[in-house]
């Protein structure tokens, strides 16, 4: 007799086992994408029936019930199902659901409705034997939501075969045999179902990540897709767990440790924030269509040029901004790599630059005066003495010069299209770390000529030995005829600049 498998002693020993034993049987190598999967998967089944003792002489009740394979699958956690789910394959199904079923006097025509509202009824991904190129063309394929099959052969045809074509076509012939109330109630689907479509047509030409960034908010505020309402995001611990495996897994693809622990930060501060929002929140809308949400959300990210990092404002409920990053993070890096974790939460719109300098004079005298620190070190490490062993005891014209020196870094970025920005308020891949040969000559450059200005305009000018006392200096002449050395001091301090910025919280991005 087969002993019966012990119940875990919760969710999260459930869903840690699972991903062990399916860890162990490809050696460790679990894409990110499916230890999502996983996760979700034993979740699912921990939190069903399947772990619940049996009892074989007791029938189950036998209670009529219609709802959808992928419904069924879902809540006992199949991974064909879950599959379905994160690939957002059968939207159409999940949106509708419940408006199908109630607008259906017999469940055999509500079950037929459901199947042709499906584009996927049985079908198991297999990700651990796809290529990645592909796991990501089977993600865009399906956001936004396709109506039909083949969407491009279909135009000026009518929508063609697909989803919601199958399903006017099943529904229209229930309707002829149903009650004054319940047609009325399918074609009103039909109706809503076919404006959804023209708001996602409307979407196509954006990159598929483009569009879901319109369509997540949306999603999230109507609540009725799979994808955004499982109980699972609201278990901290959890999603805390995958977040901790995805990085694990993105350290062993060889993504950089910085990259993986941006990635990691922004994941967890989604997550707490979200926790923190959603005890108290608002409910979601569910009487407004989606094409009226993706209205409320763009209007939203107009009125709050921050929403990323800020939230939506008091228009859209709190919860919604880090419960849609927390989506994002999770589907979408697993699929695509950490560089593509959004911004940070919890960073200080202070530091931003404002008419082409930071708002923060604090800030701006701390960079000048870790500036200087890197200039004593390059003076040193060349075997000349500094003048001034620190930023303060500079005279003041001096430590205006640097503090005029930071002032004019947002100007010389935007020449190569930079900005500064508050770290973590941008996405990785937009973060500038280093600096092209080219361009630290082009910045090299530009700042020599400002230095120029600025010192003939303090009234300086040339000598051949600097005197501070009469204004004079040696390098009071242009970028051709500065010596080598000194043109490398400015070439380092440019190259210097990401890492200088880091150190305030700042960042370069594109």
């Amino acid at each position: 007799m087969t002993k019966p498998k012990e119940r875990p002693a919760t969710s999260l020993d459930a869903v840690e086992a699972a991903l062990e034993r399916e860890a162990s049987k490809r050696k460790g190598a679990l894409k990110p994408i499916e230890i999502v999967k996983v996760a979700i998967s034993a979740y699912q089944a921990y939190s069903s029936a399947l772990y619940q003792p049996v009892n074989p002489r007791r029938k189950p009740k036998a209670e009529p019930c219609v709802e959808s394979q992928d419904r069924t699958g879902l809540r006992r956690g199949t991974q064909a199902s879950v599959d379905r789910l994160l690939f957002n394959v059968n939207y159409w199904r999940a949106a509708y659901e419940d408006r199908i079923v109630a607008a259906c006097t017999s469940p055999e025509d509500a079950a037929a409705c459901l199947q042709a509202a499906c584009a996927w009824n049985s079908h198991t991904m297999k990700l651990n034997t796809l290529p990645p190129e592909e796991v990501t063309a089977m993600f865009e394929r399906f956001c936004p939501p396709p109506a039909s099959n083949n969407r491009r052969g279909a135009r000026g045809k009518g929508l063609g075969k697909g989803p919601v074509h199958d399903f006017r076509i099943k529904a229209l012939e229930v309707a002829e045999r149903e009650d004054a109330q319940h047609a009325a109630a399918l074609r009103s689907i039909i109706a809503d179902m076919e404006a959804e479509v023209q708001a996602y047509t409307a979407l196509e030409s954006a990159r598929p990540l483009d569009a879901l960034y319109v369509l997540l908010p949306a999603w999230c505020l109507q609540e009725r897709i799979d994808l955004v309402c499982g109980s699972w995001w609201e278990e901290a611990d959890i999603m805390l767990l995958v977040a901790r495996k995805l990085r694990e897994r993105f350290m062993q693809m060889g993504f950089g440790e910085a990259l993986c622990d941006y990635f990691f930060d922004s994941y967890r501060e989604a997550l707490d924030s979200y926790q923190r929002e959603v005890s108290a929140a608002e409910s979601p809308l569910h009487g407004e269509s989606i094409p009226q949400l993706i209205e409320l959300v763009k209007a939203a990210r107009e009125a709050n040029p921050n929403s990323e990092t800020d939230g939506y404002g008091t228009s859209l409920p709190g919860w919604l901004s880090p419960k849609e990053q927390l989506i994002w993070n999770t589907v979408v890096c697993a699929i695509y790599g950490p560089m593509h974790a959004r911004p940070l939460l919890a960073d200080d719109v202070s530091l931003l630059p404002t008419d082409g300098k930071p708002a923060n004079a604090d800030v701006i005298t701390d960079l000048a005066q870790r500036a200087y620190l890197d200039y004593l070190s390059a003076r040193r490490a060349s075997g000349i003495a500094p003048e001034y062993g620190a930023f303060d005891l500079q005279p003041e014209d001096l430590r205006n010069s640097g503090l005029e020196r930071i002032e004019s870094i947002p100007a010389k970025l935007d020449v190569l299209g930079y900005r500064m920005v508050p770290a973590g308020s941008c996405y990785p891949d937009q973060r500038i770390y280093a600096f092209a040969p080219s361009e630290v000559e082009c910045l090299a450059i530009l700042e020599h000529r400002r230095w120029l200005t600025e010192r003939q305009k303090a009234g300086w000018s040339y000598a051949p030995k600097k005197d501070v006392a009469t204004k004079h200096s040696p390098y009071l002449v242009s970028w051709d005829e500065l010596p080598d050395r000194v043109r490398e001091w400015n070439r380092s301090t440019i190259r210097d600049l990401p890492t200088l910025l880091a150190s305030v919280g700042l960042a370069i991005a594109r």
